[in-house]
């Protein structure tokens, strides 16, 4: 589920916004095709055409509100990971790790600071949406359409659109982790991929299982060293579980809320400010927690 036991996750020199976090190849959403040209004229113009939509990790830190995050406090986690770490014991309890959720929020720049460290993930989920939609997706200078998928299985339809989308960067684990997650949530288990999968209800739970992920993914790798407080298989299984189903919870409701405030539409315009809003809400309500 996550990979917890394989990182020590950020150090007291790491910064608030990995570098690759403020830039990126960008994520084309749509062809950008003019209808039928002739000649060379049309043709020319078909190809100065601007793709219909493109967003890139640049485009998304200008969305979202607040300073950038600067230089770390020194320890900035000690305070999140020791109630972790109380969390991860044989005694631990859900009040520790809703402590623990607090001080992380609070340690790492709150809502606005954890959209900004995932940008890859906004970035990739915008691409992912046009993609659900029928649009063809450019990203790492490839183009997919899910009618490229039609009749691959639907584990193999997932594994090509993850390995599209995710970033050639620092978050690219992270990111196909949380589409592999979204995916397979929302799909049927069919034995064919059928693009029709797609209907407006799927296409909206599929962002609220991303953005938990996406969400999950971060705190996962923040905690690092705390999750090896807890020593048997079947604890951290449920420590994964329990931080999932709170993260989604919450997640769920600020999506749709954040629908609600856009006349309840998801469009590709406003689909990065979507994840950003809900993101944002998502982690300033844990700030809210008894420690």
């Amino acid at each position: 589920m996550g990979t917890s036991a394989s990182s020590t996750g950020p150090n007291n020199k790491s910064p608030l916004l990995p570098p690759w976090a403020e830039q990126g190849d960008p994520v084309q959403v749509g062809t950008g095709d003019v209808g039928n040209q002739d000649g060379e004229d049309g043709q020319q113009e078909l190809e100065d055409k601007e793709p219909s939509s493109e967003i890139d990790n640049g485009k998304v830190q200008q969305q979202i509100p607040g300073p950038v995050p600067n230089i770390p406090p020194p320890n900035r986690l000690a305070g999140a990971r020791r109630s972790f770490g109380d969390y991860a014991k044989p005694d631990g309890k859900s009040s520790n790790l809703r402590g623990s959720l607090k001080k992380y929020s609070v340690s790492s720049g709150g809502g606005s600071g954890t959209s900004r460290r995932l940008a890859s993930g906004i970035t990739a989920g915008s691409g992912l949406f046009g993609m659900m939609q029928g649009e063809s997706v450019k990203a790492n200078g490839r183009t997919l359409s899910l009618s490229d998928l039609n009749g691959l299985s639907t584990d193999q339809a997932i594994d090509r659109i993850s390995e599209h989308l995710a970033p050639e960067n620092g978050d690219a684990d992270s990111v196909r982790l949380a589409l592999d997650f979204a995916l397979a949530e929302v799909l049927p288990e069919e034995d064919a991929f059928d693009e029709s999968m797609f209907t407006d209800d799927v296409i909206q739970e599929a962002i609220s299982c991303y953005l938990t992920d996406l969400i999950f993914q971060d705190v996962v790798n923040g905690m690092g060293k705390a999750w090896f407080h807890a020593a048997h298989p079947s604890k951290h299984h449920r420590m994964e579980e329990e931080l999932r189903d709170l993260i989604k919870v919450i997640t769920q409701s600020k999506v749709e809320k954040v629908m609600n405030d856009n006349g309840g539409n998801i469009s590709q315009g406003n689909i990065g400010k979507v994840q950003i809003d809900a993101i944002s809400q998502t982690v300033d309500e844990w700030e809210s927690f008894n420690d």
